[in-house]
This record gives structure tokens, sequence and C-alpha cells, in this order.
């Protein structure tokens, strides 16, 4: 979609003679932007992100979020929080890792300004904004039309955003580090359940014993206002409700959500963190 009243940056124009192999600017802006609503709709449908809350960047506080296809980052995304309102996404090429298409939304004088920039190679190929003049989201230097710059930019937030968390134990760390969305355990040296579903997979840790693999499925709702998850194989089921309900575990951690475990005829109680 083109929104109305674009202005034209200036800029580096790679596609002045028609551009690199030939394909106008304009064309490779659209095939960027039909780029980015795959890898959009492909990471939304799997769940495959890792977030980390409070990332700094320009005197502001940001949600810092990486999206993942095939366990390469996907889509870097920048939320802000505490009054900042703008929004960033940079989507990086799957083989070469450079980015290759930047939106983002900032807020000027009560309304939404929306602005997009398309990269091939090492330069700025085509910008566009819904603003005039066009407002840069920084006082300092405008990266955006820096590719260098913008992927030493997105680098860091990623780096940032897979390193492991301390709050985390290990095992929880482990499971994070493969995009899952839920970590549950019941205490030291107890039971582990991870969810997974950008991998469809549901695993159940218990000492001494074989892990076992559940299938993914989306929870319902029961009457009291909990998550209820029925994960199953072909050797059996097991039913996980999750309740909003501070829980402090053996492992002396305290975490946000407690849970209960039903497997077969036994029921298991537990704590729980997200782990997205």
């Amino acid at each position: 979609m083109i929104w109305k009243n674009l202005s034209l940056i200036a800029l580096v124009f790679l596609a002045a003679c028609g551009g690199e192999n030939g394909v106008p600017a304009e064309t490779f802006m659209a095939e960027s932007e039909a780029y980015a609503k795959r890898v959009d709709d492909k990471v939304g449908g799997d769940l495959a992100y890792r977030s980390v809350p409070g990332f700094l960047w320009d005197e502001k506080e940001w949600n810092a979020m990486v999206g993942y296809r095939d366990g390469k980052p996907a889509v870097v995304r920048l939320l802000g929080i505490n009054g900042n309102m703008s929004k960033w996404w940079m989507y990086p090429d799957s083989i070469s890792g450079k980015i290759v298409y930047l939106k983002e939304e900032v807020q000027k004088d009560g309304r939404v300004v929306k602005n997009r920039i398309a990269y091939r190679g090492d330069s700025a190929a085509l910008a566009l904004a819904s603003n005039d003049p066009y407002v840069a989201a920084n006082a300092g230097k405008d990266i955006r039309v820096d590719a260098a710059a913008i992927n030493t930019f997105m680098k860091s937030i990623v780096d940032n955003v897979e390193q492991d968390l301390k709050e985390l134990t290990v095992e929880a760390n482990a499971a994070r580090r493969e995009n899952a969305q839920f970590f549950a355990t019941g205490g030291r040296n107890s039971w582990i359940l991870t969810v997974n579903p950008s991998q469809s997979t549901v695993t159940f840790n218990e000492p001494g014993k074989e892990p076992r693999k559940f299938g993914y499925d989306v929870p319902r709702t029961n009457d009291a206002n909990e998550s209820v998850y029925t994960f199953a194989s072909l050797k059996g089921k097991i039913e996980f409700t999750v309740i909003v309900k501070s829980c402090s575990s053996s492992d002396d951690r305290n975490y946000p959500y407690t849970v209960v475990l039903k497997d077969e005829n036994r029921s298991l109680n537990g704590c729980g963190v997200l782990l997205q």
C-alpha cells in the first residue's frame, strides 16, 4: 500500500538509470514490501519470537523483538514504551543478513507519520514518507539512509535479544534459544515442560525418564478465564492449565504464572514463565 501524499526523499538512487540488474527502484520497493509481508505472516503464524524489554536507544526505552525463520533473524522490531510511541520494523535478507526493508511509525504533531526505506546492497535504493517535509525519528544522525549504520544497529539489537536472561534458569534459557514460548517446572530436580509453537512441539521431561514429545495445539479458556492446553501424542496426552498468579518454586525463583499439569491419573503443580 502506498500512503497518500508521499514525498520522495533525496538520497542515493541506485536505480537512476534502471537500477542494479535493471530493476527500477519503485519495483524494488514493491518487492521489498511484499517480502516483509510474507515474513510477518510466517513469523506471526509460527510465534517464533524472542524479546527483551527496556532496550535503550536515543535516550528512549523500547521493547526489542526478533522474529525468526529457520533459525535466522527475519524481522527485528522496536516498540516504544513509557511514552515513546514510535515503532520500527527491520527486515534482513535471509542469506546475507543485510537489511532489505525498513518501515516505521512516528508520532508527530498528534498524528502518525509512516516512513519506509528499501535497501539494495550497501545503499538505500528508495525512501518514501507520508509527511512533508521528512521528519527524522531521532535528533542526531539519521542512520536509516545509511545502510552500514542501520545494519550495525540492527545487529546490536539481535545480539542484545539473543543474550541469555539472568532471571531465567539454564533450562529456560536453552528453551528460549529454540524460540520456545512457555517454560514450566515443578522446581529443583523436578519436571520441566517447554511449549514451542514455532516447532509445533511440546516436551515433557522428568528426572530419570526419557523425554516425552507432544504436538502443539492452541489453548481454550475455561470458566475461570484460565488458559487450558491439551497436548496429545500417540502415547497419550497431557492437560496444562496456566493461571495468572505469581508462584514461588523450590528452585528459589519467583515466576509470574502458576501451572497445573494433568498427566493421565496424576496432577502436578508448578510455576511458569513466558519466554517471548
